[in-house]
């Protein structure tokens, strides 16, 4: 099965029609099969306000699309045999040991009880660990989180280390293992990894997946020399139309906090080399070498969730009513959503694939069957603005042939 690059051009007559109606600032597009890039384009514009143009090697706020990666190099330690992923967490983090959870009442005077199990290190990498996230603001733990700085980051000068006691401190929204909740478990394991290997979580992810891949964009900062390359996000203006800068601040130095859930800056390019690993099985470009096992990368894109169920089965909460549609066919992985029941999910898709995205509108798929890996970089927040994730999937797969 290929792909028709021919086909391919309708994906970018759609995204340029969003850019020339105002709901969108600009796109890149990459879609590989086997590691090839098939398909690259791009339109609109990075920053409206220079008239910088959008290409396909903008540098943009990975967000969400950080967890992927961060992921998958917390696996190289599990392959090194460092950690395992039944290991309570509480063998890396000690104050992990004595978690609360929630029963009930409001956020100032919670009643909570003890953990019925360890919080386990799959927990995290699923996102049934029970940690939260204070953006929600959809339970009273989030308030939490918020009420304490830990909103849309972290307080100022707070680090990796302190962040996740902090986090530690608050109570589960849920026993680990019992439901599912997007949350701050993959910034925890950021700092796992740091616990397990004695370095910072930013060298050891350029050691072991940036640098192996020859990422040159892809890192917690952005080069000041390269900061002109840098895609700004923008909102939509209200009625009155148009688009407005989120005016978000560039991380030209390395930041005190890393965020290995939302913290790596990269480029459409880089990702996508990234991605074309994770089809090829783990294997670095045509080489003989891998950052992880075809085994490792088959266990990350199967669904983890206790008795096979989706997310959408009850288990699963998510704070944006037109992802929860999707979710009732999907289950997750280490790392990634995976397609279950594509009939559920009424998009064009199939059983196997697995993707993730992020609050900016950039998301992914890679369907194993064909080795097609597929990113959308749009720039634009929220995520639930236009139905980007669907319409990827529209283009590519009619490109099949």
């Amino acid at each position: 099965m290929q792909l028709d690059a021919d086909r391919l051009s309708a994906l970018g007559e759609y995204f340029d029609r969003q850019v020339d109606d105002g709901k969108m600032p600009g796109w890149s597009c990459l879609v590989s099969q086997h590691g090839e890039v098939r398909y690259a384009a791009a339109g609109g514009m990075a920053n409206i306000a220079d008239s910088s143009p959008m290409k396909t090697d903008s540098v943009f706020r990975a967000w969400s699309l950080s967890k992927a990666m961060t992921s998958v190099a917390f696996m190289t330690l599990v392959e090194k045999g460092l950690v395992g992923l039944n290991d309570p967490v509480s063998d890396y983090l000690p104050s992990y040991a004595d978690l609360r959870v929630y029963r009930s009442g409001m956020a100032e005077a919670p009643i909570t009880e003890g953990l019925l199990e360890p919080m386990r290190i799959w927990h995290l990498l699923t996102h049934t660990s029970g940690l939260g996230y204070g953006s929600h603001q959809s339970h009273a733990v989030d308030t939490m989180y918020s009420g304490a700085g830990y909103a849309l980051g972290v307080p100022a000068g707070v680090d990796l280390a302190g962040a996740t006691e902090a986090w530690g401190s608050f109570p589960l929204r849920f026993q680990p293992g019992s439901a599912w909740n997007y949350g701050v478990s993959t910034d925890v394991l950021g700092r796992i990894i740091e616990v397990i290997s004695g370095k910072r979580l930013d060298a050891y992810m350029r050691e072991s997946l940036f640098e192996p891949l020859d990422l040159k964009d892809t890192a917690f900062h952005v080069d000041p020399n390269q900061a002109h390359r840098y895609a700004e996000i923008y909102t939509p203006a209200g009625e009155s139309g148009g688009l407005n800068p989120l005016g978000l601040p560039v991380d030209t130095e390395v930041p005190v906090f890393l965020s290995g859930g939302g913290g790596i800056y990269t480029s459409a390019e880089d990702y996508i080399t990234f991605l074309g690993m994770l089809v090829n099985g783990g294997r670095i470009g045509s080489t003989s070498e891998f950052v992880i096992s075809p085994m490792t990368v088959e266990s990350m894109r199967s669904n983890h969730l206790p008795g096979n169920v989706t997310l959408g089965s009850g288990y699963g909460h998510w704070p944006v009513p037109a992802i929860n549609e999707v979710m009732k066919s999907v289950g997750f992985g280490l790392g990634f959503m995976t397609m279950l029941s594509p009939g559920e999910s009424h998009i064009l898709t199939r059983a196997g694939e697995y993707a993730w995205l992020s609050a900016s509108s950039t998301n992914f798929f890679v369907d194993p069957l064909s080795g097609v890996a597929a990113l959308i970089v749009p720039q634009l927040f929220p995520s639930r603005t236009l139905p980007i994730m669907n319409r990827l999937r529209q283009f590519v797969y009619q490109s099949y042939r």
